[in-house]
This record gives structure tokens, C-alpha cells and sequence, in this order.
């Protein structure tokens, strides 16, 4: 969706602009900041470099520090800054991994390490085409909400990807054309659980608690907050949002899976192919 270029010279700094936002690492250390200034809008990336974008644009510049290597660069832009830009630019984006079901797009979302990316790479062994693995960018139309897809390459932790017997994890792949977002699965991890629950969220709950998993690039402008949360109230009064609570337990995969698709079976019980799945992801 963006163009990224490498820029000459020296980046304007940053500082000139508002602060809009700011990123924490797990020790509550600053790791990038975000600037606005009119239309023009920078994210200072330490020890990689400052990426820069304007409203109406889909080119993002770089200017990138020293010693860094460009596919470094590439890679953090493509999982992590390009769905918060394109929120800027008047996108929606999750932090989710997601599948293609026979209705449309799954998402999964959840807390880091929750078992987004294993479980939308493990949808595939019933059948159903993974769409994104940590990001998933929407776009809102007057009566259906799009998952627009990204390039992506899927990232499984070591223990996940030992669990798929160290599955080769293919390159940066373009997923399939724009698809109808048709359900959301929060994920919850409970260790006393012998079988996995799914519960459909009342849509104001479910408001608040997928609001929790959405990018937002400026957290000042009260014009971009309000865009944000008036999007993410028509996702979950457009959108089933459900909590699929489950034993984090690999041995459990089949049935964390087989749950998903007996959910979407009855949202949509006459989806072409629907039924098969749902007998695929029984089988043993």
C-alpha cells in the first residue's frame, strides 16, 4: 500500500513538530516518537532512523542512521510502522493475526504472546489461507467493514515453530485481494480450561475491549480520536467480536481451531465449502 524511499541528506528534525505519540519498550524506555507538523508527519525511530509522510501521499522517506542495514530497515517499516501510518492516513488497523474462512476474514487479537500468529498460521490446516500475521488493516465503507492485505511474512515464536516441526516459513508474501472482515476472536489464555470457549461479546463491551487492540498514530488531535473511536464503534456493531478463551497447551491446537471454525459454521452456515472445513478441522 506505502512506498517506501531512502532520502538524501539530512531529515528536518523531528522536534520541530507536535508530539503525537510515543512507543515504550517492556522496560518502560522510549524506542520512537511520532510529530506532526500540518500535513507533514515523522516517526523517530531510534537507532534506525526517521521515517517521513504526508496526508494525501502514499510515499514514506527515510532517512536512515548510520551502519543500518536496509533490510532492517524494511522489515520494521513492513510489520510495525506501516499499519500505524496508514492509520494516519485514514485507514484502521488491528494488532492481529488473521485467516481467510469461507465468509471472509478472521481476526485474532490479543496481548503480546497471546497465540495470534500461531493461531492464524495453524488455520491453514483447515484449509483456510493465513491473511495477516500481527497487523490487519481495515477500511470502513457505508455497510461493511475490509480487510485490506499487507505483505507479510509469518514471525512464529521458537516454541510454535518447533510445535510445527520448524515449518519453512516462506518469505514477505502478498496475500489475496480486499476481503469482508466477518468476525473478531479475543484471545484468552486460562491454564485451567480442559476445552476451548467461545462467547459472543455484547457490541458495547465489545467496543472497549477490541478499542484496546487498534493502532493510533496521534493520541493528541481530538479530531483524530474521535475518527477512531467512531470507526471502531461501527466494527463492532457491523462485526461479531467474540472471547475464545483456551489452555495454552500446543496439544490443544486441533480444538482451539476446530472451535473457530464451528463458530464461523454458525454464523454462516450456508458459506460455500463451510461445511467441508468444518469436517476437515474434525478430522484427526
Amino acid at each position: 500500500m506505502l512506498a517506501l524511499a531512502l532520502a538524501a541528506g539530512e531529515a528536518r528534525a523531528p522536534g520541530q513538530g507536535r508530539k503525537v505519540n510515543e512507543w515504550l519498550n517492556h522496560c518502560g524506555d522510549v524506542y520512537a516518537r511520532a510529530f506532526s507538523w500540518g500535513d507533514s508527519h515523522w516517526i523517530h525511530w531510534r537507532g534506525l532512523g526517521v521515517f517521513a509522510f504526508s496526508t494525501g501521499s502514499h510515499q514514506v522517506r527515510v532517512w536512515p542512521e548510520s551502519d543500518i542495514q536496509y533490510r532492517s530497515i524494511v522489515d520494521t517499516f513492513s510489520r510495525i510502522l506501516q499499519p500505524v501510518i496508514l492509520q494516519a492516513l485514514g485507514w484502521e488497523a488491528l494488532h492481529a493475526g488473521a485467516a481467510v474462512a469461507p465468509a471472509g476474514v478472521l481476526a485474532f487479537c490479543g496481548r503480546a504472546g497471546s497465540g495470534k500468529s500461531t493461531l492464524a498460521f495453524a488455520m491453514q490446516q483447515a484449509g483456510w489461507k493465513q491473511f495477516a500475521d500481527d497487523a490487519l488493516v481495515l477500511r470502513l465503507d457505508q455497510d461493511c467493514v475490509t480487510a485490506c492485505p499487507l505483505p507479510f511474512r509469518p514471525e512464529l515464536r521458537p516454541a510454535s515453530r518447533a510445535h510445527f516441526g520448524n515449518a519453512h516459513l516462506p518469505p514477505a508474501q502478498q496475500t489475496q485481494p480486499d476481503v469482508p472482515l466477518v468476525g473478531v476472536f479475543l484471545l484468552k489464555q486460562d491454564i485451567g480450561l480442559m476445552s476451548p470457549r467461545v462467547s459472543l461479546i455484547p457490541k458495547a463491551r465489545a467496543f472497549v475491549e477490541l478499542l484496546a487492540h487498534a493502532h493510533c498514530f496521534d493520541l493528541c488531535d481530538s479530531t483524530h480520536r474521535r475518527r477512531l473511536v467512531d470507526d471502531y464503534l461501527r466494527v463492532a456493531a457491523r462485526v461479531p467480536i467474540f472471547t475464545l478463551e483456551y489452555q495454552p497447551n500446543f496439544q490443544h491446537l486441533p480444538q482451539l481451531t476446530r472451535a473457530v471454525v464451528e463458530a464461523v459454521t454458525i454464523m454462516d452456515p450456508s458459506a460455500d465449502g463451510a461445511s467441508e472445513l468444518w469436517h476437515a478441522a474434525l478430522a484427526p
